[in-house]
């Protein structure tokens, strides 16, 4: 078998998977998706943690819902990170310059953005009005 056929064949470059842009953007979305499954259960876990605490007091109430978001909130830290990692190790494994790379990096980008664009909110718009 000489060299020309075996870089003619139809063999996928074991770096390289197929899917295109579409596994590219769907791996890039993967730390979004992971962020938001953390908050909805984070916030469903505080929603039915208010009626069997609910005769306790509402001071007992706020300590309890405030300790669910605040490990809620370190918990899709941790796993945004991680998600975070893995996906640009992912990304960095294929051919760079690939399309389903570059989709896989602005997807990413756009998933720091849609991350972000909160807190710059929250950060500009004045806290009380002017007087």
């Amino acid at each position: 078998m000489s060299v020309q056929s075996f870089e003619e064949s139809n063999v996928p470059a074991q770096n390289q998977p197929e899917g295109g842009i579409w596994k590219g953007i769907l791996n890039g979305a993967i730390p979004l998706a992971l962020l938001l499954a953390v908050v909805v259960v984070t916030l469903l876990l505080t929603d039915l943690t208010r009626p069997p605490i609910g005769t306790a007091g509402f001071f007992t109430q706020q300590r309890v819902s405030l300790i669910i978001l605040i490990a809620g909130l370190v918990l899709a830290i941790v796993i945004y990170i991680v998600a975070l990692v893995l996906t640009l190790r992912r990304v960095a494994s294929w051919h760079p310059g690939s399309a389903q790379a570059r989709a896989a990096l602005l997807t990413l980008g756009a998933t720091a953005l849609i991350v972000v664009l909160p807190v710059l909110l929250a950060i500009m718009l004045p806290q009380s009005p002017a007087p």
